[in-house]
């Protein structure tokens, strides 16, 4: 490409906060107005297990990246504004402030960052630039990562001095601040052959705020303030401590007794319940999350072969049916209050949304038509068939979830009424969106439909490459890398999304992302049943929280107290 075509990242960056900004919605709720105490323990309910290994790479599960972050830092990290925000870093490497360089023929690409000097690692050992290239050989050599993406587009990385690291891109990588969200210890981790069997994965520290100090599957994970903690003063907590419940509403009535003092990750529907009591303050905020129907494109098995067309869904007619089935709006109305929007791409809010993409509307007669014409007979029991093969499906969800198994019963009587057969299959979170290496029927392909919600961050590039391109699909030849559960493959969707990371100039990446995700609806491989919004709940005590739709509710725990009143 050459150097004419290229926006600078100075403006880049510029216009991806404006665009940004604000479109989170404006926080209902917010901490107490009290001065700043000092000192006592939090806990917090969650009510998915995380994975009994919280080193952030292993895993594509939110709860365990939630809880990983009170200790992993980043050289960024994202702002409620939806902004790269500086971390370890001194300033945002951009064109502007010459720390972005584009080869002469536009084809590659420098990215220097400055670190901030005497940073700590939590158990004292000092962070520097050898840390930054060390995170970097980890993540294209560590067969068990679960992606790649952005990190396999680096040819080295190269530390002039402890305080330098200079990225060296073999091409022009557009979102290239959303690279080392998090980065590891390279003094702890550099002689184990395998992190996954270290003590490290289970119980990972960082530069963060906290360290962990338990981590008991199925009961609670304890993390006290890391005294190496960069902010003078912070955190303001001695300690957080994990509860993991077994359902969202176990941890509000756990809330509404005072036995926890915060929880994660409520429905629309549970608003009015927090919303009653003056002494909880809820936290909501718009975000990115999109709730889904995932469709396996390949035969299910462990692992599915992408070759292999699934025998019911590898039909684009009946994928387009199940969506014409699916009533997001009715959803939406009866079981969430009608405080959520129907979906229509997996990217919800921010400048590369599209605007008018739209997926059909509930219309179970057409369903029907369609099956009909595709060759899907109705036998006695009213189920179709083809050549042999019955309309059987199964769906699966994260058990503990009511709402979800709530729309699972919905979508059972309704698929049945066009003729199509669904069974639930629910597991533990950590079982169904755990990793390659433990089995996850999502990973490997063993399903059928999967229901869960996932988001972006503010530049989506490398979540869509990761979801949605055939280099993303997880096989036994890539050892499971990948986040394209579905199978999906188009050379349209894989071509406009490389166009999209080897530009700067954001209109043009706005069009690649329209084009890729307007096949993505017409190839019918997900129903994107609603955009949620990020909603958490505290105990009125709880101070110093700020609501950020683009991250995890712990972004901030080193601001978080307990007010003594």
């Amino acid at each position: 490409m050459a150097m004419a075509k290229l926006k600078s990242a100075g403006a880049f960056l510029a216009g991806i906060s404006l665009l940004l900004g604000g479109a989170c919605g404006n926080p209902q709720g917010g901490g107490p107005s009290q001065s700043v105490t000092k000192g006592g323990t939090l806990t917090l309910a969650i009510w998915q297990e995380p994975s009994s290994l919280l080193y952030p790479f292993y895993s594509n599960q939110t709860v365990a990246n939630l809880t990983s972050e009170l200790a992993i830092e980043g050289l960024v990290r994202i702002a409620p504004d939806g902004s790269y925000q500086p971390v370890l870093i001194k300033d945002n490497p951009t064109q502007q402030n010459g720390d972005v360089k584009i080869s002469s023929d536009g084809s590659k690409m420098d990215v220097t960052y400055h670190l901030i000097p005497n940073l700590k690692w939590a158990d004292g050992a000092p962070f520097t630039s050898a840390d930054v290239q060390f995170t970097w050989k980890v993540f294209v050599t560590d067969p068990k990562i679960v992606s790649r993406a952005g990190y396999d587009s680096i040819s080295s990385v190269d530390t002039p001095d402890d305080l330098t690291a200079v990225v060296h891109y073999k091409e022009i990588f557009s979102p290239y601040l959303g690279r080392f969200l998090q980065v590891l210890p390279k003094h702890a981790l550099a002689s184990i052959s395998d992190i996954s069997k270290s003590d490290f994965a289970r119980m990972p520290f960082g530069t963060g705020p906290f360290k962990f100090t338990e981590n008991q599957s199925g009961d609670h994970i304890t993390a006290v303030k890391n005294p190496n903690y960069r902010v003078p003063g912070k955190p303001n907590l001695d300690r957080i401590i994990f509860r993991v419940v077994p359902s969202r509403e176990a941890a509000i009535a756990q809330l509404e007794a005072h036995e926890v003092d915060a929880m994660w990750n409520l429905l629309e529907s549970q608003q009015p319940t927090i919303k009653k009591h003056t002494d909880l303050t809820l936290s909501r905020v718009a975000g990115p999350s999109v709730e889904r129907l995932e469709f396996n494109l390949a035969k299910p098995g462990n692992p599915a072969d992408p070759s292999v067309p699934h025998p019911v869904l590898g039909d684009p007619a009946v994928r387009e049916a199940l969506l014409l089935a699916t009533p997001k709006q009715r959803i939406i109305d009866k079981l969430l209050n009608g405080l959520a929007t129907p979906g229509n791409s997996p990217l919800s809010i921010g400048v590369f949304a599209p605007k008018d993409l739209k997926q059909a509307s509930y219309d179970p007669a057409r369903a029907k038509q369609l099956l009909d014409q595709a060759g899907w007979v109705p036998g006695a029991d009213g189920i179709r068939s083809k050549g042999g093969v019955r309309a059987h499906l199964s769906i699966s969800t994260t058990t503990g979830d009511k709402i979800r198994e709530e729309v699972e019963v919905v979508l059972v009587d309704e698929f049945k009424g066009i003729g199509i057969e669904l069974e639930v299959k629910n597991y533990p979170s950590s079982v169904l969106l755990g990793s390659w290496s433990g089995g996850s029927p999502r990973n490997r392909g063993n399903y059928d439909i999967t229901m869960y919600a996932s988001s972006p961050d503010p530049d989506p590039h490398t979540t869509l490459v990761s979801r949605y391109t055939t280099s993303g699909i997880p096989t036994t030849a890539n050892n499971g890398v990948g986040f394209n559960y579905s199978r999906f493959s188009s050379s349209q969707v894989d071509q406009d999304l490389a166009d999209a990371g080897h530009t700067l100039d954001v209109p043009r990446r706005q069009k690649d992302y329209a084009d890729a995700l307007k096949v993505l609806n017409d190839s019918y491989i997900a129903v994107w049943i609603y955009n949620r919004s990020a909603l958490d709940a505290f105990s009125a005590k709880v101070g110093g929280w700020k609501p950020n739709g683009w991250d995890n509710l712990t972004w901030d725990t080193q601001d978080w107290f307990l007010s003594k009143s």
